[in-house]
């Protein structure tokens, strides 16, 4: 699903993707930057655990560090099956949020559970109206148009390592993978990447995030890398030719490494130093 159409006098809210495995127990520097963004002490945030196999425990945890922080005030959404989707009292509290915030898991669990529901319409009308969202793992990847759904790992693109499902529709411009370099997922990403050159594949390590601005900005926040797979100069690939499932060949790929403080500019396909 497209982008929500923008409400006549307001700016597009931020999106923060984090890679998972975000430091929950430290400084807790990710988390803490998303409450900051949210509003600080007057956050008020929506904890959305849908993904996670063990939605009541990750939905608390996260409630009780934004509590820590200081937030004004923090509510789970108890959204396990698509009738809690469609449960009109689970949508006010996105109408008064300033931050939305998606716990990780198992992304096709948002896919099949919120797809099409008046809670994700929600969640796409409060970003287009100026909230900030987030998400961390399984959460970082649904924000997309295009989602990763799941895949192989390796280094080298091979015909058909990855797959892809609907995402949230919060960005039509990004493939996001997430866990990225300490599971191995270059070769996805690179592929998915050529499946269509137009989306720049963004993939993010652990304990690392990019904030992408509503100018189609991203910044870097993290202790790890971020990696950018632009295909849009792709000179060839027979990735669409394959009919085993074997390595593809991908000439003219560009790929740009971004740490903490480094930016890229997504409609001109360029990197910002810090």
């Amino acid at each position: 699903m497209s982008p929500a159409p923008i409400p006549a006098g307001s700016q597009r809210g931020l999106l923060m993707a984090i890679g998972g495995a975000e430091d929950r127990a430290g400084a807790r520097r990710i988390l803490r930057h998303f409450y900051t963004l949210a509003g600080g002490d007057d956050a008020r945030l929506v904890v959305i655990p849908t993904a996670s196999e063990d939605r009541q425990g990750a939905g608390q945890m996260h409630l009780d560090i934004f509590q820590s922080f200081g937030a004004a005030t923090v509510e789970i959404l108890p959204v396990f099956n698509r009738q809690d989707a469609i449960e009109p009292a689970h949508l006010a509290p996105l109408q008064a949020a300033t931050g939305i915030f998606l716990v990780g898991g198992n992304q096709l669990r948002f896919s099949a559970l919120l797809g099409g529901t008046p809670l994700a319409q929600a969640i796409r009308r409060a970003n287009a109206a100026g909230v900030l969202i987030g998400g961390t793992s399984a959460g970082a990847a649904v924000l997309c148009e295009h989602m990763i759904a799941f895949g192989q790992q390796g280094s080298t693109p091979i015909q058909r390592m990855v797959n892809f499902a609907p995402g949230l529709g919060l960005t039509n411009r990004l493939i996001i993978d997430q866990h990225f370099s300490q599971r191995l997922r270059t070769g996805r990403l690179m592929a998915a990447a050529a499946y269509n050159p137009f989306l720049l594949g963004v993939g993010i390590d652990e304990d690392t995030a990019i904030i992408i601005e509503p100018d189609n900005r991203l910044r870097v926040i993290g202790q790890h890398s971020v990696v950018i797979v632009d295909c849009n100069s792709l000179e060839y690939t027979d990735i669409h030719k394959m009919d085993e499932i074997k390595p593809v060949a991908m000439l003219g790929v560009t790929m740009h490494v971004l740490v903490d403080g480094y930016g890229f500019d997504i409609d001109k396909r360029r990197p910002l130093m810090p």
